[in-house]
């Protein structure tokens, strides 16, 4: 729902937020050509995420990890068979 004092429709906040997503673009990139504060863009983009139960960007980072740089219970222990 568009409040009052919203500068930018709904649909143009999802196209933007959809358009970084999609296209693993940056907001602060995006948000600089029209000239709309990074945070204010940021903010679309974590709302579209929590409409369309998407993972956050830091869940996905995480996830892309390679398995060597996950942590474990016992990644500080070392057991090797000689």
């Amino acid at each position: 729902m568009l409040s009052n004092n919203s500068k930018y429709s709904e649909e143009f906040r999802n196209q933007t937020a959809e358009f970084i997503i999609e296209n693993n673009r940056s907001a602060t990139s995006v948000a600089e050509e029209p000239g709309i504060d990074v945070n204010t863009v940021c903010r679309w983009v974590r709302a579209y995420r929590r409409a369309h139960n998407m993972l956050t960007q830091a869940s996905e980072k995480s996830l892309k990890k390679a398995p060597s740089q996950m942590k474990t219970p016992y990644s500080s222990y070392c057991i090797c068979a000689v």
